[in-house]
């Protein structure tokens, strides 16, 4: 654990060094709840320190969730550590961007949704959902796309009925309606058109198109996710109803996450660090019941396979 803490935090000098992703723009910001945060940001070190602590805080609550709810059998920080890993690494995602605040929503989405099993009349919390999303797409309109995935988790989760999914729905449209006022008040429907334009502004696979040494890293975590996945599978039978239905509600959002990756190429990157989210429960579960010998030479093959796009990066910089 303490190597790879070395690891991350190596990342983070190195990226402060060279000053990946600093300044914080606004230069891939569709809306303009952005440019209030990155006017918070000016300084370097702010940026980094309050980016550090934005993924450790995301990592906790991913954990957390996992320890209440027991998706892994045994008690293990491997989610805490893989997510932080893989964000660390994803440079494009430095020091802190939109999608650190989508991540934080989605996380707690996720904490709100799993506190619904087998309570459809928890609207309250599945309001808390779908506003969580709504916020979540000031800063990133394709967020919204998560919507019909927390219906599929609704259903999954047995807490699927027509006032839960009102409620869900109300709770985006409630953030939806406090921007629509805005736009009322200030005469100007711009951030209306630039949010729906946003979602149907396609670039189809371009993921594949990039540098070849990241198509490697990303490519290879994928792979290891489809071993995993048909692990997760197998084992089904091993595990209670809540947490198999759990932990296929992850394994779908890590496959919604890859499609969006796929159809919004400009961007992939925030995209991928979504997708780390779930990833990161399950690979961690299929590391935890794997004997001893092959954790540990797979937890190195992982961590070259993260590790390597960032180092040719900096290489190449």
């Amino acid at each position: 654990m303490l190597f790879t803490f070395s690891i991350c935090l190596l990342c983070w000098v190195v990226g402060y060094i060279f000053s990946f992703g600093f300044p914080v723009t606004t230069e891939n910001a569709v809306l303009p709840f952005w440019g209030t945060f990155c006017e918070w940001f000016d300084n370097r070190v702010v940026a980094y320190l309050f980016g550090l602590l934005c993924m450790f805080l995301i990592a906790y609550i991913i954990q957390r969730i996992s320890d209440i709810e027991m998706l892994i059998r045994e008690r293990t920080r491997l989610i805490f550590i893989f997510f932080v890993i893989l964000t660390s690494t994803n440079m494009e995602a430095l020091p802190f961007k939109e999608v650190t605040i989508v991540l934080l929503c989605l996380v707690l989405m996720i904490y709100e949704l799993f506190n619904t099993y087998q309570i459809p009349e928890a609207t309250g919390k599945l309001f808390n959902a779908g506003a969580l999303i709504g916020v979540a797409g000031l800063f990133m309109p394709q967020s919204i796309c998560f919507l019909p995935l927390l219906w599929i988790g609704m259903y999954q989760l047995q807490s699927m009925s027509y006032r839960s999914f009102l409620a869900s729905l109300i709770g985006l449209l409630t953030i939806n309606w406090f921007v629509l006022g805005w736009c009322v008040w200030k005469e100007d429907f711009s951030m209306f058109t630039s949010f729906f334009l946003s979602l149907i502004d396609f670039d189809l696979f371009s993921v594949f198109m990039t540098q070849w040494y990241y198509q490697i890293g990303f490519v290879g975590i994928v792979l290891f996710m489809i071993v995993t996945s048909l692990y997760i599978k197998r084992d089904a039978i091993n595990n209670r109803v809540r947490v198999r239905q759990m932990l296929s509600f992850l394994l779908n959002m890590s496959i919604w996450s890859f499609i969006l990756i796929c159809l919004y190429g400009a961007n992939t990157h925030f995209f991928v660090a979504v997708f780390y989210l779930p990833v990161s429960v399950l690979i961690a579960y299929f590391f935890e019941n794997m004997r001893y010998r092959y954790r540990f030479l797979l937890y190195f093959f992982m961590l070259a396979l993260s590790t390597s796009p960032f180092i040719m990066r900096v290489w190449s910089f």
